[in-house]
This record gives C-alpha cells, sequence and structure tokens, in this order.
C-alpha cells in the first residue's frame, strides 16, 4: 500500500496534523481544568460548545464535500482551523475558550466528513479496507503522540505552544493535500438530480434510509459515541480527584490508550478484510464498554493504566472495520453527506451524554457515573450483534462494494451481503 506515493503522503499529512489537533484538545482540557479550575458543569458546557456546530450543521456540511469533491472541502475546513487554533492563545477566559471551541466545532463539521470521503476515490475497494486501516492508525497515533507533544510543548511555551503547534500542523496537513487531483465523483444522472442544497439534503436522506445495513451501522457507531463523549468531562475530573493525578498523569493515561491503539491498529490493517465483518464491529463494540469501566472501576492507577491499554486496543477494531463498511453501504457520489450525518450523530452523543453525565458525577461521583455509562455500547453492541445475526445477511447496494465506483446504481439495484 505504501508503494502508493499518495496513500503514503496523505498517512503522513494525517498523521502530522491529528497529532497537532490532539495536543491542542489536551491543552484546551488543561487549560479549563487546572487554569480556570472548571468543575463538571463547565467542562460539560466546553465540550457542547464544540460538540454543537456539527449536529447542527450535519444535516448539510456534506453537500459541498460531494458537490466540489473532498480535497477542497477539508483544505478550506483545515484552513480556517489553523487560523481558530491561533486565536486559542489569547482566550484570557473560561468563556472565551468556550466560544472559540464552537467555531472549532464549525471547521470539524466540514473537515471530518471530506477526510472519510477520501479513501473510496483514492484507491480500489480490494485495497480500501487497508487504506482506511493506515489512514485510522495515523491518526490514532495521535492519542499516543499528541499528549505527549502538549505535555513537552506546555512544559517548555506554556499552553499557547500547545496551539501554535495545532495551527502548523493543520497548514502541513493542507499542503499535502494540494497536489492530489481528486474531484466529486462522476455521476449517470446529473441531468435529471434536483442540484439545490434542499434536493442533495433529500437524496442523502433517501440513500439512508434505503439501506438497512447504513442505519445499523450508525447505530452500533452511536453506542460508542455516547461514552466518549461522556469521557470528555469523566476523564480529567477522575485523574484529579480519583487518581489525584497532574496533567502530566492525565497526558501519560491518553498516551498508553493511543500507543494501545496503534499498535492495534497496525494489526487491523495488515488484515484488511478479514476485520471487516459485522461480528468484529460489534465484538469491539462490546468490549470497548468494558475497558472504559475497568479504566475508571479503580482507584490504583496502576490497573488504571491497564484499563486504557485494553480500551485502546480493543477501538482499533471498531474504527477502521466500521469505517469501511459504511463506505461501502452508500454510493461513493454521496459519502459527504452520509458521513456528515454521522459527524451530527457523534454530536448528538456528545450533546445527549455530557449534560447527563456533568448531573450524573455530582450525584453519584465519577467513578459511579463511568461505570453506568460504560454499559451503552455493552448492551447496546450486543443487541444490534443478535439483529444483524437474525437477519442472516445485511443488505447493501451492489456498486457500493466497489463493483462500478463512480456510478450511483440508486437504491432498487442488486444487494450483496456483508460477512457476519
Amino acid at each position: 500500500m505504501f508503494r502508493d506515493r499518495r496513500i503514503a503522503l496523505l498517512v503522513a499529512g494525517q498523521a502530522v496534523n491529528a497529532i497537532g489537533s490532539w495536543c491542542a484538545l489536551v491543552a484546551i482540557w488543561g487549560y479549563a481544568t487546572f487554569h480556570f479550575h472548571a468543575g463538571p458543569a463547565e467542562i460539560a458546557l466546553l465540550g457542547l460548545a464544540w460538540a454543537l456546530p456539527p449536529f447542527l450543521l450535519g444535516p448539510i456540511a456534506g453537500i459541498p464535500v460531494d458537490r466540489f469533491g473532498p480535497k477542497w472541502a477539508l483544505i478550506a475546513a483545515d484552513s480556517a482551523a489553523a487560523v481558530v487554533a491561533l486565536g486559542f492563545i489569547f482566550a484570557g477566559s473560561f468563556e472565551a475558550l468556550v466560544v472559540l471551541a464552537a467555531i472549532d466545532g464549525v471547521t470539524k463539521s466540514f473537515a471530518e466528513p471530506a477526510f472519510q470521503a477520501l479513501p473510496p476515490r483514492l484507491v480500489d475497494d480490494d485495497q480500501l479496507a487497508a487504506a482506511n486501516g493506515m489512514l485510522a492508525t495515523a491518526s490514532q497515533s495521535a492519542i499516543a503522540f499528541g499528549p505527549l507533544l502538549a505535555s513537552a510543548s506546555i512544559a517548555l511555551f506554556g499552553f499557547e505552544g500547545a496551539f501554535v503547534v495545532d495551527s502548523i500542523t493543520f497548514l502541513i496537513g493542507v499542503a499535502v493535500l494540494v497536489p492530489f487531483r481528486i474531484g466529486p465523483a462522476v455521476r449517470n444522472d446529473e441531468e435529471s438530480r434536483d442540484a439545490s442544497v434542499i434536493g442533495e439534503f433529500r437524496e442523502g436522506v433517501r440513500v439512508i434510509a434505503a439501506r438497512p445495513a447504513l442505519r445499523r451501522l450508525m447505530l452500533l457507531a452511536m453506542t460508542c459515541y455516547l461514552i466518549w463523549g461522556a469521557f470528555i468531562v469523566i476523564e480529567p475530573l477522575y485523574v484529579r480527584e480519583v487518581l489525584h493525578g497532574t496533567p502530566t498523569t492525565f497526558a501519560l493515561l491518553q498516551t498508553t490508550f493511543g500507543v494501545a491503539l496503534v499498535v492495534s491498529g497496525i494489526v487491523v490493517t495488515r488484515l484488511g478484510d478479514r476485520a471487516v465483518r459485522w461480528s468484529v464491529v460489534c465484538a469491539a463494540t462490546m468490549a470497548s464498554g468494558v475497558g472504559a469501566a475497568l479504566y475508571v472501576g479503580t482507584q490504583i492507577e496502576a490497573v488504571a493504566f491497564v484499563g486504557m491499554v485494553f480500551w485502546g486496543a480493543v477501538t482499533a477494531w471498531f474504527i477502521a472495520p466500521l469505517r469501511t463498511l459504511m463506505q461501502r453501504a452508500a454510493p461513493i457520489a454521496v459519502h459527504g453527506r452520509v458521513f456528515a450525518l454521522d459527524g451530527s450523530l457523534h454530536s448528538l452523543g456528545d450533546l445527549v451524554s455530557l449534560p447527563l453525565i456533568g448531573l450524573a458525577v455530582g450525584a453519584v461521583g465519577v467513578q459511579l457515573a463511568g461505570v453506568a455509562i460504560a454499559i451503552v455500547p455493552v448492551v447496546g453492541g450486543g443487541m444490534i450483534w443478535l439483529g444483524a445475526r437474525r437477519n442472516v445477511g445485511v443488505e447493501v447496494p451492489d456498486a457500493a462494494l466497489g463493483r462500478d465506483r463512480d456510478r450511483d446504481p440508486g437504491v432498487d439495484s442488486a444487494v450483496a451481503v456483508f460477512p457476519a
């Protein structure tokens, strides 16, 4: 795969970009928790400010991705994000931090679906699983190295140093994309298609409504999105109040998760299509809940690190296989809208879990609240797995499996079956 210079370049650019973003994310969490002394409600508010724009913009954010192509949508979004990153330097209050987080969420609304729409336009279908695995591993390396970079940047230059690094890495990601020649997917019904914003939105909805597999995948993802959002509040408070740790402890825990994620992601990448199965993503979903509960269910720091290793390792088996299944479950011409809606669901998970977990932490404590929310993917993954097995096979459009990458066959075409 790395013989393809384009993929190698994209993987390198994504790794640098993601490491910078995680560096800034750790700095924002640390800035709020340790500089502004934010409590559960304030941290939840910060997370909501970041999550609300993708939720609101999700129905339309994928339209420019499909209309103009993911390359230019991603370049525009990342260029804007580089400017926003520098704006964090001048955040002199918690309120300013919240405003900038909301603006950063706007750029994320367009960047995420654009990035998810890139791999099917760059590689053949038999290489799609491996490409997703490499790109996911590059992104996940940020969790391993981003906190370390944040620790070094904060120690040397203060919180502002992490934001400068973030801005620079966004620009590197933009520079990597410039040589690529990636336009919108070619369609065979361009004349009859309703090209208005409302028409394109309706088309995206029709595609999702006509594909049971895609709906199940989104529901499965939602169970993990709920705990990811909740742990935005839980993790820094757990480190501070239960482990009695420092920002360095918090960063090292994130790094531990990231290292396990990357190592496991390399294995998933090498397996390729053998890991792209319903049974794999459902089992990984359930295991991620177990890992999260193991992490926050202890007062012993060493056990917390063990929980993070397990959680990180199983998460790699969820991300890339799920992404590949979703790409294959929809025509390439609507990938921007499909993944924008997925981003909207991700944000909905944050919007639901953040305020609830903030209240729960105040009522029952950070550990019990963390273990309780971790049950969601365990139950949800099990129920969806059983439902998929009862249906024997999950129907998806024939062209979604890569037989005709540039043609949208519509929702009435022949079907194939996902491996269980």
